[in-house]
């Protein structure tokens, strides 16, 4: 197995001015409008808004005010128009290529739930394993590469997010080398969470942690019932 690396500055990529705690809310309000637009629900609300996730809509109500987003006097939000504003702001009115790192059954499964997302934000556009005899094999419609193209890959094909699907004694190893090779906005689909510096994004999907924080849930209602 060869992964390239070479030297970067560290520098910060995230400059932002919003909060990462509101930043991470946001795809949910989105997720909400469109379950509205589908419902055919043209105005909405905070209070809305909030009966459908566990937020409260006065914070709802504070991190759209900070986005400068306001609404329709004494009617509330023009469900199209604050869809819109989201997808700007959020930079889902433009197209991203992606490239995912792992070809075996880790590597289908990432694939399969991209597809299943239906998203035109990204696509991924080329597909590697660090394991040679992976190469030539297809994932969906992606013929496995050889990890040595990957640097001229990613520049040839302007890619900006990199997909993880690796057993975890490699993730770490994947991830350096992404970085190494100018991609800051990963998604990581292995259960190894890895080190990062502070200048990159990294998106942990295993969904083992979430069903295991579910189990509290559990726990807690079976207590109650022996109190009970």
């Amino acid at each position: 197995m060869v992964l390239m690396t070479k030297n970067i500055a560290k520098q910060s990529y995230l400059n932002s001015d919003i909060p990462r705690v509101i930043l991470d809310r946001l795809p949910i309000y989105l997720r909400i409008l469109s379950q509205l637009q589908q419902e055919e629900i043209k105005i909405t609300s905070s209070n809305k808004i909030s009966q459908y996730v566990p937020i409260e809509s006065s914070q709802i109500r504070k991190d759209l005010t900070y986005l400068g987003i306001n609404g329709i006097n004494g009617k509330g939000y023009s469900v199209k128009t604050l869809k819109q504003s989201l997808q700007k702001l959020l930079g889902l009115d433009a197209s991203w290529n992606a490239v995912l790192i792992g070809g075996s059954t880790l590597g289908r499964s990432a694939m399969e739930f991209m597809k299943q997302k239906k998203s035109q934000t990204y696509r991924i556009v080329a597909a590697f394993d660090p394991n040679t005899r992976m190469i030539g094999k297809k994932i969906s419609n992606l013929k496995i590469q050889n990890i040595k193209d990957l640097q001229r890959t990613i520049k040839t094909r302007n890619i900006k997010i990199g997909i993880i699907a690796t057993p975890n004694n490699i993730t770490q190893l994947v991830a350096d080398t992404l970085i190494a090779n100018d991609l800051y906005y990963l998604v990581n689909f292995s259960s190894f969470t890895p080190k990062i510096p502070d200048y990159v994004i990294v998106k942990n999907l295993d969904p083992g942690l979430e069903i295991e924080s579910m189990t509290y849930y559990l726990r807690q209602r079976r207590l109650n019932r022996i109190a009970g």
